[in-house]
């Protein structure tokens, strides 16, 4: 069943480790599989999504959706729940490597109860090479579904219980620079009901605002050949983030579910945790994003320095450590650098001598006993 989909992972990324528990409410609409005569079932859903990421991208990500069909037979009330788990490490400014894993459990009530469990997980590598960003990844999963049904003219009672289980691969390859991308898509999996593969196109948009994800895909799969898109879309408001999908849902080669027909759905979150937002707001503003390009981005840092100041300069790794004077603006001490992607120390010399100011978040003991600063630089192109 296709419920709106996130896409997070396409977004800015935060600079600090965040935590964030969020309340969903929305409303779906899905098509029965292609070549089999139904009407569409209409949804409403209510669910609560927590997820815990680093900069990095190393997290986990736990929901749990409960949906009520609105008066068709055709329905059936649903709860779908899923636990998902990143690990990433970064090797140099353009490689990163990681493994995935997701637990996925789905149970319907009518026309005829249905439950699946599923466990799936792999390996990624993933590259960024000026405007090409390419990303590899495998996966194996096993799973159990089970399905009753009733001929109750007949007095019958028949369970099907099967065992699932896949093997196989995707692959990705984006072009671009700034917010747009646009590349091609792939994947071939060997599975419990047979063999599938898929091929197709990717138009991505993505920065602070959320991201949007345009797709269309040809699927080879032991049923014939399906053909899917859609647009999906996540966009966090203050407070509130709305996400969707509208389009053909594609099919499942682990839970072995058809392509479906037209669906969408729409969810509309209420924040009701985010460490990003009870955090200390001292010093947030420490240093802003004047521009991005495929390699870093110019930072415009600014500090209030001690009463008396005469002199106060930037230094940094990105400096050399060498000292970048800066000037005084509204009260503030500010300067521009431009910083590559990465992980950076930093601080600042006020009349030659060391200074952090009190409050500032990200503040690690460096190699000379003293404290530095922290600054991460991710997903600039």
């Amino acid at each position: 069943m296709m419920l709106a989909t996130t896409l997070a992972g396409l977004a800015a990324r935060p600079a600090t480790a965040q935590t964030e528990m969020t309340v969903e409410l929305g409303a779906s609409q899905v098509g029965p599989p292609d070549e089999m005569a139904g009407e569409s079932a209409r949804y409403g859903m209510a669910g609560l999504r927590f997820s815990h990421y680093a900069p990095a991208g190393s997290g986990v990500t736990a929901s749990l959706m409960l949906g009520t069909a609105f008066g068709q037979p055709e329905g059936g009330d649903f709860a779908t729940a899923l636990l998902a788990g990143a690990l990433r490490d970064r090797w140099g400014s353009r490689w990163t490597g990681g493994l995935d894993a997701q637990l996925v459990g789905f149970q319907i009530r009518a026309p005829f109860p249905y439950r699946t469990f599923a466990v799936e997980g792999g390996p990624l590598v993933s590259a960024k090479l000026g405007p090409v960003a390419m990303t590899v990844r495998g996966v194996a999963g096993i799973g159990r579904s089970r399905v009753e049904v009733w001929r109750r003219l007949l007095g019958l009672h028949v369970v099907f219980e099967d065992d699932l289980w896949r093997v196989g691969g995707t692959g990705e390859l984006l072009m671009g620079r700034g917010p747009v991308r646009a590349g091609l898509a792939g994947g071939v999996h060997h599975t419990a009901g047979g063999d599938y593969a898929s091929g197709g196109a990717r138009m991505v948009l993505a920065g602070s605002w959320g991201a949007a994800e345009a797709r269309g895909d040809v699927w080879d799969t032991p049923a014939g050949r399906e053909v899917t898109g859609g647009i999906s879309f996540a966009i966090p408001l203050t407070g509130w983030s709305v996400r969707g999908f509208f389009g053909k849902s594609e099919p499942d080669p682990l839970t072995l579910t058809e392509a479906g027909s037209g669906s969408a759905g729409v969810l509309l979150g209420l924040d009701v945790y985010s460490s990003e937002r009870d955090a200390p707001r001292v010093y947030d503003d420490a240093w802003e994003v004047v521009s991005r390009d495929d390699a870093g981005a110019r930072i415009r840092f600014a500090v209030d320095a001690p009463a008396g100041a005469r002199a106060v300069a930037l230094v940094g790794d990105f400096t050399l450590w060498d000292p970048v004077a800066m000037r005084r603006s509204g009260g503030r001490w500010v300067a521009e650098a431009r910083v590559p992607e990465g992980t950076h120390h930093y601080g600042f010399l006020v009349d030659d001598e060391w200074y952090l100011p009190d409050g500032l978040q990200d503040v690690v003991p460096d190699e000379w006993g003293r404290q530095s600063a922290i600054l991460v630089i991710e997903g600039v192109s």
